[in-house]
């Protein structure tokens, strides 16, 4: 039972009106409208340009979905679905199985000293301008005809030079070859960073009781130190779902318009659509594969983040 007292103070709790102060919403209000103007209006507009005919220009037709009808009955965008899912799945493995396995021997080290050296030495290659990275793998892979490092490696079993970047043969597995080889070992950036990161945050009680009992080596990275690291496991995963399906910078520095069948992606498709690689500029057409790479982009995100939800849960 309550005392009269109680209750007259519950009841002024909910009477009494709050007094909020406003000031935060003030200092916000600038970088809100900044991001409403400049990341929700374009592809809002975007959205509406990809039922109509238009071309750049301040007058444009409705043409409700005939741009997505073209889209889903053009070849060529079908070529790009099927080399984004490679490189996607590529992407992946080698952009998380690489740093996780750098993270896991810095972590396991026994001399910290050397632990530090090593991460140092790591790190130093994201300082690199990324130009100077495009042009020592085209001197790697492509090089001065026919006389790059790949062409030479592969005439020592007696091959004949091949054009790699600019394969233009039935099959696409040179281009392919090329495009995810590029960038190898994979280990540039800060990803190793962040997994070590999450490797250091596990509990040493943790560590020292899977020692004790008998859990080490592989053994531990798959039943501790996984578990632990979905949530960084889960971001790197989202990220590079968005920027496989988003990116087309490689493809484009590295072979041009190259081979429809083999380096072009959905990305690179709606580049040349909209600035006319194909025909003309159709700004309607681009912003219709925009629209469908989001839905794509959004839909595998959400499957990735209720996969690894679940598993967190179990």
């Amino acid at each position: 039972m309550f005392s009269s007292v109680d209750k007259q103070t519950r009841v002024k709790k909910r009477t009494k009106k709050e007094k909020y102060d406003y000031t935060a919403f003030i200092w916000l209000a600038p970088a809100l409208i900044m991001m409403l103007i400049f990341c929700y209006y374009p592809p809002l507009y975007a959205a509406v340009l990809s039922f109509t005919d238009s071309t750049g220009g301040d007058t444009f037709n409705f043409i409700l979905f005939d741009n997505y009808i073209e889209i889903f009955s053009d070849r060529i965008f079908w070529l790009g679905m099927r080399n984004v899912a490679v490189f996607l799945v590529w992407g992946l493995i080698s952009g998380n199985i690489a740093p996780l396995l750098l993270a896991e021997l810095l972590f396991n080290m026994k001399v910290t000293k050397m632990s530090n050296a090593f991460r140092f030495l790591f790190i130093i290659p994201t300082l690199i301008p990324g130009v100077i990275n495009m042009i020592l793998w085209q001197f790697i892979i492509l090089g001065p005809e026919p006389t790059s490092i790949m062409n030479s490696l592969i005439g020592l079993f007696g091959a004949e030079p091949l054009a790699w970047y600019y394969d233009y043969s039935f099959t696409p597995w040179i281009t392919w070859f090329s495009l995810m080889f590029t960038g190898f070992p994979y280990l540039g950036g800060t990803s190793f960073l962040i997994y070590l990161a999450g490797l250091q945050a596990i509990p040493e009680s943790v560590i020292e009781a899977a020692k004790l009992d008998g859990c080490t080596g592989f053994g531990r990275v798959f039943r501790i130190d996984l578990p632990f690291l979905l949530g960084q496991i889960k971001y790197f995963m989202i990220m590079g779902v968005i920027g496989g399906l988003q990116g087309f910078g490689t493809q484009m520095l590295f072979t041009g318009h190259g081979p429809e069948y083999a380096a072009t992606v959905p990305g690179f498709y709606m580049y040349n659509a909209a600035f006319g690689g194909y025909d003309r500029a159709r700004y309607g057409y681009a912003s219709a594969v925009g629209m469908i790479i989001f839905i794509i982009t959004l839909s595998l995100t959400i499957i990735n983040m209720k996969l690894i939800n679940k598993k967190e849960d179990a």
